[in-house]
């Protein structure tokens, strides 16, 4: 009982306050963002931390969570229930001569239940309410998570599709003026229709991937708006710096220790539900040992002529009561519950593998396609150089304006595609904070 009495003081001090481990579940390493040099970033990050809706309700789970627990702790107290009730009695005289007892009269019952919790099964409950909490906490991390990821993502995105549509309207514009004046030259007969016909098909195949462009932007920008709370209406008021000015200046990591994906909120879940298991089993156990439980009764009634303490009934009961059949329930449960342990511990074991997984392809994706960078780069500066001499030959009238736009168009494709490669390199790089759960 002196146990007992701890446990509850324990509890009902410390019911608003979850563990360290799921207290460090609720930030983010949003530190690592700042190596993108970009405070817009951020500040849009901050923004859907604070607003975004499955942030919020997973910010509310943690407080249901809490009470759920407290749910569990008020379990560990008695239970008194009080009543007012009428009474209309006959009393035949003949069978009860000379008797106060009144035939109309008012009763006033207090009933008190308690089981005794000798067992710490309700102890075990509460650990299990409070692994809940945490759970909670780790759903709110990994919610942030997705938030923080999803918003750099579709930012990187819509900036490097701004540059994306600069390029290929030059190109289009450049395409238009080539296929006029293949247009003026067809006229003339100096040309013939199949080269006119490629000139317009390669301007309506840009103009063709410019919409497409476009589009992409707008799905990208009502996407950010939705993760930071914001209405799709208001992707006007949604700004992104140049994408030439964005550049990381953290380190590419080469390996990483496959214990970084402990920090994965979702695989912190995941032991949780091992523990809450390994308790069903403990509190299955349990339920064949007997039940201790008092119940009392005290009752102020105007049935006699003395409402008083001189006429109260009052009562006491306390006993032991066990379960002899139940149909075989109990040991059913216990089967039951082992296998649910199983369960959760192969669902550990299958998601420890798919995080290595998530881990190890994000570092491959990031040094092969820092790679492609490097060579898109390499690419782009000598078609630049390429550009140049045709330009300054054009300019000395060696050149036609038409191999001048031939030219300054493959250039454009050039940078186009350095703009996406390095774009790629900021997702893979997003991808990999995402899968080692922020620990960058």
């Amino acid at each position: 009982m002196y146990k007992t009495f701890l446990l509850i003081l324990s509890f009902c001090f410390s019911f608003l306050s979850v563990s360290a481990k799921a207290a460090n579940s609720y930030a983010i390493n949003l530190e690592w963002f700042n190596n993108f040099n970009d405070e817009l970033l951020v500040q849009y990050i901050v923004e859907g931390l604070n607003y975004n809706k499955d942030v919020r309700i997973a910010k509310n789970n943690i407080l249901k969570s809490r009470q759920e627990k407290n749910l569990k702790i008020s379990d560990e107290f008695f239970n008194v229930d009080v009543g007012a009730n009428y009474l209309l009695l006959k009393i035949p005289k003949t069978a009860i001569p000379f008797n106060d007892i009144q035939t109309n009269s008012f009763a006033l019952p207090f009933v008190v239940m308690w089981e005794i919790d000798y067992l710490g099964k309700n102890y075990n409950k509460i650990q299990k309410a409070r692994f809940d909490i945490e759970n909670s906490c780790f759903d709110l991390k990994s919610a942030n998570l997705l938030v923080a990821t999803e918003i750099a993502s579709s930012y990187f995105n819509i900036s490097s599709l701004n540059k994306q549509i600069e390029y290929k309207e030059m190109m289009v514009d450049m395409l238009d003026k080539i296929y006029k004046r293949r247009k003026k030259m067809y006229d003339f007969g100096v040309i013939s229709s199949i080269e006119i016909n490629l000139a317009e098909d390669l301007y309506l195949s840009e103009r063709n991937s410019l919409n497409k462009l476009l589009k992409e932007k707008i799905a990208f920008l009502t996407q950010l708006a939705q993760l930071m709370g914001r209405s799709p209406y208001e992707i006007d008021d949604i700004r992104v710096n140049q994408f030439d000015n964005i550049t990381y200046k953290g380190i590419y990591p080469e390996n990483l220790n496959g214990s970084i994906i402990l920090n994965r909120p979702d695989i912190m879940k995941l032991e949780n539900e091992i523990k809450k298991a390994k308790i069903d089993i403990t509190i299955a156990k349990k339920d064949f040992l007997p039940k201790l439980n008092v119940a009392g009764v005290l009752v102020f009634s105007t049935v006699v002529q003395n409402f008083g303490w001189k006429g109260a009934l009052a009562g006491l009961l306390a006993g032991a009561t066990q379960n002899i059949f139940d149909g075989g329930k109990r040991i059913f449960t216990l089967k039951k519950t082992k296998r649910e342990y199983d369960i959760a511990l192969e669902n550990y074991l299958k998601y420890d593998l798919m995080a290595l997984k998530e881990v190890n392809d994000a570092l491959y994706n990031l040094k092969y396609d820092y790679e492609i960078y490097l060579g898109e780069e390499k690419r782009a500066n000598l078609e630049n150089s390429n550009f140049i001499k045709i330009y300054n030959s054009y300019n000395k009238g060696a050149k036609s304006y038409i191999d001048y736009a031939n030219e300054n168009i493959q250039n454009l494709k050039s940078k186009n595609n350095l703009v996406s490669s390095k774009n790629q390199n900021f997702i893979n790089l997003i991808t990999l904070y995402k899968a080692v759960g922020g620990a960058l």
